[in-house]
């Protein structure tokens, strides 16, 4: 029996050494070297760069060889790597560790390969099909300016900020062990997790837990932890009482009045106004007024207040109009007449109304166009946008990906771009929307009246002022025999 056997070629897949080069030692010249070594073809420090196999082996203005293929010994590259002559890179941050210079020498004891460009695809392709290998993980990004950017390895412990917090499973085989040697008394702990969490970590020092506090220790702890302030004589000698008959009724009772009063979400909001830079002026030279803002500020205090979910509280603050559009199409029938009209009147029910004030959140940080072309100073505010959405709800900054791909993150600048897509509809208007009753109008009428009176005030003085210059102008007229005109 005869079989025909059709040939193929195959690209090669680049042998141990090729692989070890593209994956390890290729990102290390760019990460740490090609910044100042090849990066800025018009700046090449010391005449020496890693764009190529040729200028590396090469070496710089010294006219010493860099690298000798097959002999680690030979050439200078080595020993500026180990800090032993040259320091390079010269920051300490940027220092090679010990295994990456390891990794180096092995590579030039198997005589420095440097596979084409096609071969470090390849290479690279079938690293990515592995997600955990011994030299990290894998993460998939949306896209990078290369291949190499759009899959990247990264160490585990590099990605913990990117990890769901993993679930905690509580043994309660703890032994805690006090000063004296002695176990300890453990059954007047606390039952939580967070607890649990704590003894472990003593137990690795071989530390007692503290003791535990008295009840007039207790009870200004948590009232300045909720409220910011302590508390008054009367609510602590209230809670000693309660807690010499129930310990545990009275931190019951204590915690929940604490988290029941208004004076919670005014405490906690501050934290989340300073992430968000709350302001009520623009800031810079001319810090103009933003007399609205003030009803996002009371939003964010509610929100604590009412225990609104996280998820609510984020999609609020990011597309609250969204939200409240929706809502009116829904209601009026769909159309975008009258969601248009809607919007012009400010004819929204009490969770609309909500939902757009929410949207304060988009107008924050500094703005100043004076000076600036128009089209300039919304690009910029747009910039600002969306690094402090990023700051804000992923605990990143997005301006590093601007320009490239994250160095250091799997954050490529496709997101920022996209990110930025999604803002640039967004525009600055006053948008009317009804007052609500939860909202802190307390004095808002009287402030109104009093503002009505000064200004009736200062229009009457003005009146005067001009009584006063025509009265003088008529009577400069007749004493001239001029005709007088209004």
């Amino acid at each position: 029996m005869t079989c025909a056997v059709e040939s193929f070629t195959f690209a090669s897949e680049g042998t141990e050494a090729e692989r070890e080069f593209t994956l390890k030692v290729l990102p290390l010249l760019k990460q740490k070297c090609l910044g100042c070594h090849g990066g800025d073809p018009s700046d090449i420090k010391g005449e020496y760069s890693v764009l190529d196999r040729e200028q590396l082996l090469r070496g710089g203005e010294s006219g010493e060889l860099a690298v000798s293929p097959g002999n680690p010994e030979k050439g200078t590259l080595l020993p500026a790597l180990r800090w032993e002559e040259l320091e390079m890179p010269p920051k300490e941050n940027d220092r090679l560790s010990s295994e990456q210079i390891a990794t180096v020498e092995r590579w030039i004891k198997a005589g420095a390969p440097w596979p084409d460009e096609k071969t470090q695809e390849l290479i690279r392709e079938n690293a990515s099909q592995q997600i955990v290998n011994s030299d990290g993980v894998m993460v998939g990004t949306s896209g990078g300016a290369s291949s190499e950017w759009t899959n990247r390895r990264y160490q585990p412990e590099d990605l913990w900020a990117f990890q769901p917090v993993p679930a905690y499973t509580d043994d309660r085989q703890h032994s805690v062990i006090n000063d004296a040697g002695l176990p300890v008394d453990q059954d007047h702990l606390s039952s939580q997790v967070i607890d649990a969490l704590i003894l472990r970590e003593l137990q690795k020092q071989n530390l007692a837990p503290a003791p535990r506090a008295e009840a007039r220790t207790l009870i200004r702890r948590a009232t300045f932890d909720l409220h910011g302030l302590p508390p008054t004589p009367e609510e602590v000698d209230e809670f000693v009482e309660a807690s010499r008959k129930d310990p545990q009724e009275a931190w019951r009772s204590l915690i929940d009045r604490l988290l029941a009063s208004p004076r919670y979400g005014e405490h906690w909001a501050r934290h989340w106004l300073d992430v968000t830079r709350y302001a009520d002026t623009g800031g810079m030279s001319n810090d103009y007024e933003r007399s609205n803002m003030w009803r996002y500020r009371d939003y964010v205090i509610r929100a604590f207040n009412e225990d609104k979910s996280y998820q609510d509280f984020i999609v609020e603050q990011i597309a609250g109009d969204e939200l409240a559009d929706q809502s009116v199409r829904e209601r009026k029938g769909g159309t975008e007449q009258e969601i248009h009209r809607t919007q012009l009147s400010g004819d929204y029910t009490d969770q609309e109304a909500e939902w757009i004030i929410a949207t304060g959140f988009l107008r924050l940080g500094p703005w100043d166009n004076a000076m600036v072309d128009k089209a300039e100073a919304r690009q910029m505010w747009l910039d600002d946008l969306v690094n402090i959405t990023g700051q804000t709800f992923l605990s990143t900054t997005m301006r590093c990906v601007k320009c490239h791909d994250h160095k250091f993150d799997p954050i490529p600048t496709r997101d920022y771009y996209q990110m930025y897509a999604a803002f640039s509809t967004t525009h600055m208007a006053e948008r009317p929307v009804p007052l609500l009753e939860k909202e802190n109008l307390a004095g808002f009428e009287a402030g109104r009246a009093h503002v009505q009176r000064l200004l009736e005030y200062a229009v009457q003085e003005k009146n005067k002022l001009i009584n006063k210059r025509e009265t003088a102008a008529r009577k400069w007229f007749e004493e001239h025999n001029l005709p007088y005109q209004d």
